[in-house]
C-alpha cells in the first residue's frame, strides 16, 4: 500500500473513532449535539459514561482528530522529510489555536494544556510514522 493510501486509512479512521467518541461519550458539543434527540444514543451514553475513564471522554477524540489532520494532510501534499514535520506541525498548531480560542471564549469549551499535549503526541507520532516509513524507502 502506498503512503499515500496508509495516510488516507489513518486520517480517515482516526476521524471516524474521534466522532463516535464524541457521539456515544460526550454531550453538549459540537457533533453530540447532532445527535441528542436521538433516544438510544442518550441511552449509550449513560451505559459508556461510566464504564469509560476521563481521558478516552475527553482527550483521546483530540488526539484522534490531531492524528487525522496531520495524516490527512501528509495524504494531500506528499511532502519530503522536511515537509512530513511541517505537515505534522501545522496540524499541532491548529489544535492549539482552537484550544486558544475556546481558553479566551471566542469557541465554547475549555482551553487546556491536556489538550494540547494530545495534539503534539499525534502530531508527533504521525511524524515518527511518516519518517519511518520514508526512510525505509
Amino acid at each position: 500500500m502506498s503512503k499515500r493510501k496508509k495516510n488516507i486509512l489513518f486520517s480517515l479512521t482516526a476521524l471516524v473513532v474521534g466522532c463516535f467518541l464524541y457521539v456515544f461519550l460526550r454531550e453538549n458539543t459540537y457533533v453530540g449535539n447532532i445527535f441528542d434527540s436521538i433516544e438510544s444514543i442518550e441511552k449509550m451514553r449513560q451505559m459508556f459514561s461510566t464504564q469509560m475513564s476521563d481521558l478516552c471522554k475527553f482527550y483521546l477524540p483530540d488526539f484522534l482528530w490531531g492524528f487525522s489532520l496531520s495524516c490527512g494532510l501528509i495524504a494531500i501534499y506528499e511532502p519530503s522529510i522536511k515537509g512530513i514535520i511541517i505537515c505534522a506541525s501545522v496540524a499541532f498548531l491548529c489544535g492549539c489555536m482552537w484550544e486558544l480560542l475556546q481558553y479566551i471564549g471566542v469557541l465554547s469549551g475549555t482551553g487546556d494544556i491536556h489538550d494540547i499535549i494530545m495534539y503534539f503526541l499525534a502530531s508527533a507520532i504521525c511524524i515518527i510514522i511518516n519518517l519511518k516509513e520514508t526512510k525505509e524507502k
